[in-house]
């Protein structure tokens, strides 16, 4: 039995980084492996953990006790993004128990965009999202299970977000003598952005909230072009919201970390209907000092991608391939051809 924290946080550092030759056999092993470490954790936190049960024929991770309430656990570690059915599946399990019971799941490799907004828009919350960043926290960074989990919660009830911004990336010129990406997490109860490396921008000329980790991806390069060529010494924060109606509840935490006067960009999906997406943001969003870019029907089309084919796509094929479309890009042309991108550099750019 593991039973130092110590110890619980090698090990995850272990799985967390896999070798190079790494098979089926290895990654099926790391599952087994996770479970355990988390059982481990969970007991050093004296959250009372159950190990894997069956209930009425229903396969169940496992379950812990905090504050009086039991929470039900799955854990999963894939390799693409977990599909919103897996998500529903475990939510069938949990709407099954005594009202008030929560469900946690964590995916390693977290979710695919709809499967957040999926669960977001239903009539009851009783799910809380873990991925691999937000282990990262609790083992890497040392914050712990209950510290982080607690935050999830708090802003569940608060504003309604099953799955919380944990990762925030800085976009600055190249060139300049800091590292052009900085990694940083966001916790509402100290209103402060947790970082395992100094932050060298902690309040940013713009915020970019997007929809999900391949549109940071490719905001993040587009942005770092886009002040190469201005020269610009500008820094701008993107956060993945992971979902279209998740991103204007990112936007209602903003308050304990943002100055007010804040310049924020919301980047949507029109998804067919941009006057749509536009009225929705302007009936939940409060903040003073916002705009939108609103690619129709998404960000392929600045680059004359189809959305089909890059959504059937691996998730490394289609990074790979939006990347090398950003490198191609002609700015110039893309700011003449697509309203939604001017507002885009215009954001950037600071006009």
């Amino acid at each position: 039995m593991i039973d130092t924290n110590s110890q619980i946080y090698r090990d995850y550092h272990r799985l967390r980084n896999a070798p190079s030759d790494a098979d089926a056999i290895w990654k099926r092993k790391r599952g087994f492996d996770f479970e355990r470490l988390l059982n481990a954790m969970l007991q050093n936190e004296k959250l009372e953990p159950r190990t894997s049960y069956k209930s009425l024929g229903e396969q169940i991770d496992g379950s812990f006790f905090l504050d009086g309430s039991v929470f039900l656990l799955e854990a999963k570690w894939h390799a693409d993004p977990l599909p919103a059915s897996t998500l529903y599946q475990f939510k069938g399990k949990v709407d099954g128990k005594l009202i008030g019971t929560i469900g946690i799941f964590i995916s390693m490799s977290g979710y695919s965009e709809d499967a957040v907004d999926a669960l977001s828009l239903g009539k009851t919350l009783n799910l809380i999202l873990f991925d691999g960043r937000d282990m990262d926290a609790v083992f890497e960074l040392g914050l712990g299970f209950q510290a982080v989990l607690k935050r999830k919660l708090r802003e569940a009830a608060e504003a309604g977000i099953v799955y919380s911004p944990a990762e925030v990336e800085i976009v600055k010129r190249s060139g300049t003598n800091s590292a052009a990406f900085e990694f940083l997490r966001y916790d509402p109860i100290s209103g402060g952005l947790m970082t395992s490396k100094p932050v060298t921008h902690a309040s940013p000329d713009l915020v970019i909230v997007c929809e999900g980790d391949t549109d940071r991806e490719v905001l993040a390069a587009l942005s770092q072009r886009i002040l190469d060529n201005h020269n610009s010494q500008r820094s701008i924060q993107i956060i993945t919201a992971m979902g279209k109606h998740a991103v204007t509840k990112v936007t209602k935490t903003f308050k304990h970390v943002y100055p007010p006067e804040t310049k924020v960009l919301l980047v949507v999906d029109g998804d067919g209907d941009p006057d749509s997406s536009r009225e929705m943001l302007e009936q939940e969003v409060s903040l003073s000092n916002w705009t939108a870019s609103i690619p129709n029907p998404g960000l392929e089309v600045w680059f004359g991608l189809e959305p089909l084919r890059m959504r059937r796509q691996s998730m490394v094929g289609r990074m790979e391939q939006y990347l090398s479309a950003v490198g191609d890009a002609d700015i110039n042309q893309l700011r003449n051809s697509h309203t939604s991108f001017e507002d885009f550099y215009n954001a950037v750019i600071g006009q």
